[in-house]
């Protein structure tokens, strides 16, 4: 695997770095569409330095992608652009509406590509497995905030979080913040054609995950068919949503691996793709990250929090 990985074209790997990169300013641009719908705008470079710091978090704490967000990213837009917690976690639900149905759907294609084929019982149960996880992805967030479910209990963890930051507070504000996200939320869920920008926007950054683990395997010599690349550009996300080590580390690999393997790349190939697939999305972030986030650490030191 070694050799493969040393023997791999430097070229394509620095395409993999610079579209991944690209990802994150993708997603910046993806998080103002949210943030409008609120009302706020913030530079492009701030989102971006928040977005390479919410990577860094999100790989040192259980989970990938999701572990160190959204909370690390509420308390940075709060120190730094004096954002309410409430009205920043509604931006956060807004930016992130359609990426259950965009990640569902790419891992769902996989699949069909690459089993449904000569089974007409299969592919009519994926169909329909895509279906109901694509109506609950959409439609269950809007009920959710509608009919104001688990206030109560959101409220407490949101205390016990801020507790963590040394920012713990009244329980009766916290309950009133949370009720004035969950109606913020729910304004955003309700603004079709901003959610409909921000899918569109999702689609986009998914296509660059297609294109970069595409990239990844003709720096291998590879060519692999579209099923594999649907499913193992969306397998980290679906397997991060696990709490286990920092980053999804050891679970993400060992699923990413033994998917290809399952889909017929070959085994040295597939763990040297996975290499150097997360030596970007893992380790490389996680250092330009760190950097960053060290850089945000001390702005925010310097700068005296506001009140609400």
């Amino acid at each position: 695997m070694i050799e493969t990985v040393r023997g791999a074209n430097r070229l394509f790997i620095a395409l993999a770095i610079a579209v991944y990169f690209l990802s994150v300013g993708l997603w910046a641009i993806r998080w103002q569409v949210a943030l409008s719908f609120i009302n706020c705008r913030t530079s492009f470079g701030a989102r971006y330095r928040m977005l390479c710091a919410t990577i860094f978090l999100n790989n040192i704490t259980p989970g990938a992608r999701v572990g160190g967000d959204p909370f690390g990213r509420l308390y940075m837009l709060r120190r730094m652009e004096n954002m309410s917690y409430s009205s920043g976690m509604a931006s956060l639900v807004g930016e992130r509406a359609l990426t259950p149905l965009i990640v569902i759907s790419f891992f769902m294609a996989g699949l069909l590509l690459q089993f449904g084929k000569g089974s007409l019982q299969l592919t009519l149960i994926l169909i329909a497995a895509w279906a109901l996880a694509a109506f609950a992805a959409v439609f269950v967030p809007r009920l959710f905030f509608r009919k104001r479910i688990a206030v109560k209990g959101i409220s407490s963890i949101t205390n016990r979080v801020l507790g963590w930051f040394g920012k713990s507070g009244n329980a009766q504000e916290i309950i009133e913040g949370v009720e004035t996200f969950y109606s913020n939320s729910y304004a955003t869920l309700d603004k079709w054609k901003k959610v409909l920008a921000i899918g569109s926007l999702t689609l986009l950054l998914g296509i660059l995950d297609v294109f970069r683990l595409y990239t990844i395997f003709l720096a291998l010599g590879y060519h692999p068919p579209i099923s594999i690349l649907l499913v193992a550009s969306s397998l980290p996300t679906i397997v991060g949503i696990i709490p286990f080590l920092p980053g999804g580390l050891v679970l993400v690999e060992g699923s990413l691996i033994s998917v290809l393997a399952l889909f017929g790349v070959p085994l040295n190939l597939a763990m040297a793709a996975t290499m150097i697939e997360r030596g970007i999305s893992f380790f490389l972030s996680t250092v330009v990250g760190a950097v960053v986030f060290s850089y945000l650490g001390v702005k925010m030191a310097a700068k005296p929090e506001v009140q609400n």
